[in-house]
């Protein structure tokens, strides 16, 4: 790619008129449907709407052709706007990764986004929403030149390649619960915009004639498919064709049917694993792992999916093949063939043990978990007296349901060590283990309140470069002094400060 000034392909004019039309069209559609229930459509109305779609038009046309972007001896310069005139300079140094995404329009053209992050960034410096892959790649080339291209070769570096079966990407959605907070988010939405032109009123009936002619249960048996299917479909969409590599220095991750993702990561960057098990997930072994990586991705504690499934036994060999760097080292006394009767003894990272909590930190666990329950089951019996329900008094369950809680987050949570590696275990719904290399802990503080201090408790959090933080309530303080010296050993304190209060 030469250094003369480059726009983006025509397609990022109707890329970019499709996202602020999309998002413009529920606004736009409420008024309209507004306008239609009160009989006041008119003329004038319709060609307020048209008007204000053809200004948009030639607002992101104007866009495109002032958004120019070049490369100049190793420093990407990019220069955009309409009335204010923009410049950004990325010297090459500072440039983190170069990942491409395709949407589905991108996909028909054989064009690409390129999202061109830096470091420490927490969200991309730069994208470029329309270019072509062979611009693309040259670019990457250009602004990093030790990273070494991966193409999508099924036949390329075999062994080094992993693509997720279509049985595990169907199990993956059936037992994902995010398909809820989709839910949910979609219906807050829809709740709003039905207030806003004034219909709450006939849901609220129409929901009342089904309670009074139908069944509850059956109602909530539907949503509970409903969010089941949309979970699964969603999933299906966003991580079909997933596509994991490992080339030289660097893990890249391929996935998505509509909206195809590449996400390239430095391995030197990779803070911390991820095991997360799910509810549904955790009775048959199955754990999803992620990635926190330094200074990379739209937040700055980025979480990027390394596998979407796998089972807890297939886990070492998997981490063998693709994350050696993540095996615990320890010395031990080797009596036979070493200098010293040392020698290191390497483990992969689920063989960490685990040590529980003490047994008199349980009422502690359940106690906080019972707190915030009564506010909230108050709450709900008012909510549900306020439409109707039949069992408004169904709420006062939930402090049971927060005590199991509280008792199978004690239960689950642990901490151990094994060489180089920390490894912390706990649950919030899922249940999560971290694995944390001893060089990539920024931080580590340990500190306790006046009743820790009483009962010999102390609390430890540990900060990433990735401005992710890990950590556990009530262990023995003993156990902290453990910790301090883990971090403190091998001469790391040049790397990571440690704060104790006791």
């Amino acid at each position: 790619m030469s250094s003369n000034k480059h726009r983006l392909h025509p397609l990022g004019i109707l890329l970019t008129a499709i996202k602020v039309i999309k998002d413009l069209a529920l606004p736009l559609l409420a008024f309209m449907a507004s306008q239609v229930l009160r009989q006041a459509l008119s003329s004038w109305t319709i060609t307020l709407a048209v008007a204000l779609v053809l200004a948009i038009l030639v607002m992101v046309a104007l866009s495109w052709y002032r958004f120019t972007y070049s490369t100049e001896e190793g420093v990407l310069l990019v220069e955009h706007g309409v009335l204010v005139r923009n410049k950004i300079v990325i010297p090459r140094e500072r440039i983190q990764s170069v990942d491409f995404n395709q949407g589905l329009l991108q996909r028909l053209f054989g064009l690409v986004s390129v999202q061109v992050e830096t470091a420490g960034g927490k969200k991309p410096e730069v994208v470029l929403t329309a270019v072509t892959r062979r611009e693309a790649l040259e670019l990457r080339q250009m602004l990093m030149p030790s990273a070494v291209a991966v193409e999508h070769d099924p036949q390329a570096e075999p062994g080094l390649h992993k693509n997720l079966s279509v049985g595990y990407l169907l199990l993956f959605g059936v037992t994902s619960g995010s398909g809820l907070g989709v839910v949910l988010a979609v219906s807050s939405g829809l709740w709003a915009t039905l207030d806003d032109i004034g219909l709450e009123t006939k849901v609220i009936e129409y929901y009342q004639w089904f309670v009074e002619h139908g069944s509850t249960v059956a109602l909530v048996a539907f949503l509970l498919v409903f969010i089941w299917l949309l979970a699964v479909l969603g999933m299906v969409l966003k991580y079909g064709g997933f596509r994991l590599t490992r080339t030289g220095d660097r893990i890249q991750m391929v996935y998505g049917l509509l909206h195809r993702r590449q996400v390239s990561l430095p391995v030197r960057r990779i803070q911390a694993l991820r095991l997360s098990e799910g509810l549904l997930r955790q009775p048959w072994g199955l754990v999803t792992l992620q990635v926190e990586s330094a200074g990379y991705g739209p937040k700055s504690a980025e979480k990027a999916l390394l596998w979407p499934l796998i089972r807890q036994k297939d886990l070492p060999r998997f981490l063998q093949e693709f994350l050696p760097e993540f095996k615990s080292e320890e010395k031990r006394n080797v009596p036979n063939g070493t200098v010293g009767g040392m020698s290191p003894i390497y483990g992969l990272i689920g063989e960490v043990p685990l040590r529980q909590l003490p047994p008199g930190t349980r009422i502690r666990y359940v106690m906080r978990a019972l707190l915030p329950s009564a506010p909230i089951a108050a709450l709900l019996i008012v909510w549900l007296y306020h439409i109707g329900f039949a069992y408004p008094l169904l709420p006062l369950s939930l402090p049971l349901v927060f005590m199991v809680m509280g008792l199978w987050n004690h239960r689950d949570a642990g901490w151990g060590l094994r060489g180089n590696m920390l490894s912390i275990r706990y649950r919030v719904f899922s249940r999560t283990k971290v694995i944390v290399p001893r060089r990539c802990v920024q931080s580590l503080t340990i500190s306790h309140t006046p009743f820790q201090h009483r009962a010999g408790l102390a609390t430890f959090n540990l900060d990433l470069a990735s401005e992710a933080s890990f950590g556990l309530l009530h262990i023995s303080a003993s156990d902290g002094i453990e910790l301090a010296g883990w971090l403190e050993s091998q001469h790391q304190t040049h790397q990571a400060s440690i704060r104790k209060h006791f």
